[in-house]
C-alpha cells in the first residue's frame, strides 16, 4: 500500500473512533470479557456427531457461544454481513443479521459494524452456532462489542507483508501477516516447554545465575559492557551460563540448569544473533559421555514432542535423519546403547583433508594447511592443536550433515575442559554438528583448581597476543573449584537453532521474536 493511501487510512480509521465515542461507545473498554470458546472448540464442537448441523441450520439447542479475536476479513451483502474473527486457535466466522443484531439490547448495531469496524479491530461476540447456506460454520451473532480499534491499515489478507526485514523489525505485523511465522513461535514455545520439562523429569534443578557480571566467561567471545551508574563500575552481559552454574554444583547441587538469553559482541548471519538462547546443564558424577546422551534424548524427546514420532526433520533442502543406529561400546566401553555419529576432531580431519594429526609436526602441518588453502593467522600456529582447530573450522565443520559428535579437542581452544584421560594435549570434549552448524557444546568439567589457573594464565597471553575473544582469569570461579567440585560433565544447547531445525528455519531471525536489527536512526 502506497504511503499516502496508508496515511488516508489512518485518518478513515482515527475518525472512526471519533464517531465511536461521539456515540457513547469506547472503542478501548477497560472491563474483561468472558470466552467460552475458541475459534477452534467451536469447530471441535460441531464436528461431533450428535451436534452436526445442516446447511442453513441454527443450533436448535440454542447453546450460547461467546468468542472474542480479531477481525481478519469482513464482508457485507445487504442485509447480512460476514465477519472473520481469528484469535490465538484459528479463526470463526461470524455471521451478522441485520434483523438480529439491533444494538438494541447492548452492542452495536448492524450499520454501526458495517460503517465503523474494520479488519485488524478487536472485537467480542455472543450467538449460537449455525452453518450458512453454503455449509460454513458460522457463529450468528446476537450481540458484538468493540475491545480496541485498530488505527493503522491492517495487512492484506492474501499478500500479507512481504518484505522479511519488515517481519523482523515489526514482529507484530509478521505474527498478523503470515500464518506460518505464527504457528513457528507458537512452536517455540512449546519446545521450550519440552526442554525445560525433560530436564525437570531428569531430576535437574533449574537455577538462574546473574546476567550482569563483573567478570565475563564460559565460552571465547568478545562480550557487550555497560556501566552500573550507582556502583560506578563497568559490567558485563553475560556470554554464558557455565561458570556460575559449576559454583553451584561445587556448592553441593548434583545436577543444575537454566534456560536463557546470553550475549555475545559478534556479527549477524543466518545462525547468529547477538542475543540468544541456551539451555546450559551440569550433571555431578558425570562424564562428556554421559552429556553426549543427555543431548541426544534431549533432542529426540523434544522432537518427538512436538512432531510426534518422526525419525528425520525437513530443513532447508535435506531430510535430516536423527536415528540413533551407531555402537561404539567397543571403543567407548562405558557408552553404551546406539548414539548418532562420533568422530574425534584428528579422525574428522583425517578424512575430510587427508592430513594426520597424530602423525604430522607442526611446521609440516602449516605447510599442509597451506595447500588446502588455509591462511592460519599468527596466533593460530603457535601449537599444533590451535592447526587442528583451525583446519577442522575452516574445512571440516561445514561438511558435517548428519547429527554428529566431534570428541577430543585441543586443550588450547578448551580452557574449561578436563584434560583427556589417555590422549596427552586433548580435552574430553564433544561438539554436536547438524547440517554444518554446531549445536551443542560440552564436556567433562575441569575440576582441578591449580590446572584451572594455570589454563586462565594460558587464555591470558593469547588475550595479550590479540586474541579478543581468549577467556579472563576468574579468581571468584578458581575459589569455586578450591572449595571442591565433584566430577561434573556438563553441556550447552544452542535453542534457538534447534528451534530453526524443527521449523525449517533459514534465518535465526526467524525464530527469534524481536531480533538484533540495525537502527533506523542509524539508517536514516
Amino acid at each position: 500500500m502506497a504511503q499516502n493511501e496508508t496515511r488516508n487510512e489512518a485518518e478513515v480509521r482515527s475518525r472512526k473512533v471519533d464517531d465511536l465515542r461521539s456515540l457513547g461507545i469506547d472503542p478501548y473498554p477497560s472491563q474483561s470479557f468472558a470466552r467460552s470458546h475458541t475459534a477452534q472448540a467451536i469447530k471441535d464442537l460441531f464436528s461431533q456427531p450428535e451436534n452436526e448441523l445442516q446447511d442453513g441450520v441454527a443450533d436448535p439447542n440454542e447453546a450460547p457461544l461467546k468468542v472474542c479475536g480479531r477481525i481478519t476479513f469482513k464482508r457485507d451483502s445487504g442485509s447480512i454481513g460476514f465477519i472473520g474473527l481469528t484469535d490465538t486457535s484459528g479463526t470463526i466466522q461470524l455471521k451478522i443479521e441485520k434483523k438480529l443484531v439491533t444494538g438494541e439490547s447492548g452492542g452495536l448495531s448492524f450499520n454501526q459494524i458495517k460503517k465503523l469496524l474494520d479488519t485488524g479491530d478487536f472485537i467480542s461476540a455472543e450467538g449460537i452456532g449455525c452453518r450458512t447456506n453454503r455449509g460454513e460454520l458460522s457463529v450468528q451473532v446476537q450481540r458484538l462489542d468493540v475491545l480496541s480499534k485498530a488505527t493503522i491499515p491492517f495487512p492484506d489478507s492474501y499478500y500479507g507483508v512481504n518484505d522479511p526485514e519488515i517481519c523482523r523489525r515489526h514482529r507484530e505485523l509478521g505474527l498478523v501477516s503470515s500464518p506460518e511465522s505464527f504457528a513457528t513461535f507458537k512452536l517455540r514455545s512449546r519446545i521450550i516447554k519440552s526442554m525445560r520439562t525433560y530436564l525437570w523429569n531428569a531430576e535437574f534443578d533449574e537455577i538462574e545465575t546473574p546476567v550482569l557480571q563483573a567478570i565475563y566467561g564460559g565460552a571465547a567471545a568478545r562480550p557487550f559492557i555497560t556501566h552500573h551508574n550507582a556502583l560506578d563500575i563497568d559490567l558485563y552481559l553475560r556470554i554464558a551460563t557455565e561458570l556460575f552454574l559449576k559454583r553451584a554444583v561445587c556448592g553441593g547441587f548434583e545436577r543444575v540448569f537454566e534456560i536463557g538469553r546470553v550475549f555475545r559482541n559478534e556479527g549477524i548471519d543466518s545462525t547468529h544473533n547477538p542475543e540468544f538462547t541456551s539451555v546450559e546443564a551440569y550433571q555431578a558424577y558425570a562424564d562428556y559421555f554421559d552429556l553426549m546422551t543427555l543431548v541426544e534424548d534431549l533432542i529426540c524427546v523434544v522432537t518427538k514432542d512436538v512432531l510426534g514420532d518422526v525419525s528425520e526433520v525437513d530443513y532447508l533442502d535435506d531430510k535430516i535423519s536423527l536415528e540413533r543406529k551407531y555402537d561404539y561400546s567397543d571403543i567407548y566401553p562405558s557408552f553404551t546403547g546406539k548414539h548418532w555419529k562420533v568422530q574425534t576432531m584428528v579422525e574428522a580431519v583425517r578424512e575430510k583433508t587427508g592430513l594426520d594429526f597424530d602423525t604430522l609436526e607442526l611446521g609440516e602441518a602449516i605447510k599442509e594447511a597451506e595447500k588446502l588453502g588455509l591462511k592460519p593467522s599468527k596466533l593460530h600456529t603457535q601449537t599444533l592443536g590451535y592447526l587442528l582447530y583451525a583446519v577442522f573450522d575452516q574445512k571440516v565443520e561445514s561438511t558435517l550433515m548428519e547429527p554428529t559428535f566431534i570428541i577430543d579437542f585441543p586443550v588450547e581452544v578448551s580452557p574449561l575442559a578436563k584434560r583427556h584421560r589417555s590422549k596427552p594435549g586433548f580435552v574430553e570434549r564433544f561438539e554436536l554438528f547438524i547440517h554444518g552448524t554446531e549445536y551443542s557444546n560440552g564436556f567433562s568439567e575441569l575440576n582441578d583448581p591449580v590446572d584451572q589457573r594455570k589454563r586462565f594464565e594460558e587464555q591470558l597471553a593469547q588475550k595479550n597476543a590479540g586474541d579478543e575473544e581468549a577467556h579472563p582469569m576468574d579468581e571468584d570461579f578458581i575459589q569455586a573449584l578450591s572449595l571442591g567440585m565433584p566430577t561434573c560433565g556438563g553441556m550447552g544447547i544452542g535453542v534457538d537453532r534447534v528451534i530453526m531445525l524443527l521449523t525449517n528455519t533459514q534465518s535465526i531471525r526467524d525464530v527469534i521474536m524481536f531480533p538484533t536489527m540495525r537502527s533506523t536512526l542509524k539508517d536514516s
